[in-house]
């Protein structure tokens, strides 16, 4: 006689299960031992883990399903009825499936159910009963849920991961949101870049990548992503959750002005009168007395620019002309240019070199890192199995786990800083140094929005006193202008 086949499915859906026994090895272990019993051939296990979603837990559960169909199968094998279902759905897919051939066999094990299609009227009471039971269960589970989401949002946190630039942290007992130190700058700079007019989504998406802000697998994001994140008010303390929006205790590194700035162009809302004047360096100067921003004027065919005169020593300073810093700008921009292409070149040469160096050792780092990663997980599974069949105690597990758990987090921090920082610093340097060779020639051409850009690009300051300018140059360009002038006194030029 044949041996009949069958599928497993095991479930856990919190962490209490698991920590009352209800762990997925633990399942396996004794739905294998009962398919043994009766002399089973087990095709496949299907595991649905505690952290898995709602959706996900569902698509698992149909692709058993559709495993069992496929394939003939005519038992499946489930611990308890509410290990199996989570909804009507699922049970009337399951009665489906048991009405549809009379060999067919779903067997609750711990119910001490067999149910098929010519089962008794009591047996199929029992697993209705049982049903209602296990849905009654997921409902009171999200209900308590929603009170702890709503208790926590009445605090001011999100009880959801928070968007790009922020990490989870645990003070006082509660899981919070903070700025992460090394990624909220970029994020910070991101929402700058987005109001260039050159930049749209996409080529944020691109920068990010490129600045090392990717998922955690790595992956760029995706313009959607990026969408969401340039339009979430999280940034600005506001938390969004389930479509309503309520006040946020977090700590935040956008400014409202920005954000809104950003959803004027990304909504297409933006005011006549920023359409009307365009000075070239609006928002980009500040006053080296008082620290303002310098607002521009048009008058006489010029554009005039001045602090908001708050302090009495600003009040004596000369106005800026826009046509005279402009020309101060461009010397400035000349003395990026080296005199020599030769060295130029060879600069060029060695950070190519550097990248394909850097790049394998990044590499090499990354793959030694996921090895010692995946070494932990295995010895923390085997550690709680120990744990469940009791040959070592709670206090000395939990004492190896809490060193295990230490160790992986600590490594998972070394992966993730080189996952940032990636390998396209090195690019993002020959791309500035390119640009400083020529941004000389192409400001002089240039439209408003394109002279933005090269400036925002080199330079990371711009103060203003008494109708002049003085400029702090981008960490790397700065390393450029000491070069170009060093190469210029050994020449003599």
């Amino acid at each position: 006689m044949a041996q009949e086949r069958a599928v497993n499915i095991a479930r856990v859906s919190s962490k209490r299960q698991e920590d009352e026994g209800y762990s997925l090895p633990a399942q396996k272990r004794f739905l294998t031992n009962y398919a043994l019993d009766r002399n089973f051939k087990v095709l496949q296990t299907f595991e649905i883990a505690e952290s898995a979603s709602k959706t996900l837990q569902r698509k698992i559960f149909q692709e058993a399903m559709k495993f069992i169909e496929d394939n003939d199968v005519k038992n499946l094998i489930v611990e308890k009825v509410d290990r199996h279902v989570r909804n009507l759905h699922d049970a009337v897919e399951t009665h489906d499936w048991l009405m549809a051939d009379s060999e067919r066999k779903v067997h609750f094990v711990k119910d001490g159910l067999i149910m098929h299609q010519n089962s008794r009227s009591q047996e199929w009471l029992n697993w209705g009963i049982r049903v209602v039971m296990a849905k009654n269960y997921i409902d009171n589970l999200r209900e308590e849920a929603m009170k702890g989401w709503n208790e926590k949002l009445a605090q001011g946190w999100l009880p959801s991961s928070p968007p790009p630039g922020y990490i989870t942290v645990t003070h006082d007992g509660k899981r919070i949101h903070v700025p992460d130190p090394s990624t909220s700058k970029v994020i910070a700079a991101m929402f700058q870049l987005f109001l260039n007019p050159s930049q749209s989504v996409a080529t944020t998406a691109h920068e990010m990548y490129l600045r090392g802000i990717r998922t955690r697998k790595g992956r760029p994001y995706a313009k959607s992503k990026v969408h969401k994140m340039l339009t979430n008010p999280f940034y600005i303390g506001i938390n969004r959750f389930s479509g309503k929006d309520y006040p946020g205790k977090q700590e935040t590194f956008i400014s409202k002005e920005l954000f809104d700035r950003v959803q004027q162009k990304l909504h297409g809302r933006r005011p006549a009168t920023l359409k009307k004047h365009n000075p070239v360096f609006k928002s980009l100067i500040t006053c080296e007395v008082c620290g303002g921003t310098i607002t521009w004027q048009l008058q006489k065919g010029r554009y005039y620019g001045a602090c908001q005169r708050l302090k009495p020593e600003c009040k004596g300073n000369k106005t800026l002309r826009e046509d005279r810093v402009e020309a101060e700008i461009l010397a400035m921009l000349h003395s990026l240019v080296s005199p020599s292409r030769a060295i130029v070149d060879w600069v060029i040469e060695e950070l190519r070199r550097r990248k394909s160096t850097t790049s394998e050792t990044r590499e090499q780092s990354l793959r030694s890192l996921t090895v010692q990663i995946d070494r932990l997980t295995r010895m923390s599974n085997e550690l709680y199995d120990d744990k469940l069949a009791g040959d070592i105690t709670r206090e000395l597990y939990d004492t190896k786990r809490a060193q295990l758990t230490a160790q992986q987090a600590e490594l998972e921090a070394k992966r993730n800083t080189i996952l940032e920082r990636g390998s396209n610093d090195l690019e993002q340097r020959l791309a500035l140094l390119n640009l400083s060779q020529k941004a000389a020639e192409l400001y002089q051409t240039r439209s408003v929005e394109q002279k933005r850009v090269i400036i925002t690009k080199l330079f990371s300051r711009i103060t203003s006193y008494n109708g002049s300018v003085s400029v702090k140059y981008s960490k790397f360009a700065e390393v450029i202008a000491e070069k170009s002038l060093k190469t210029r006194q050994i020449l003599g030029r």
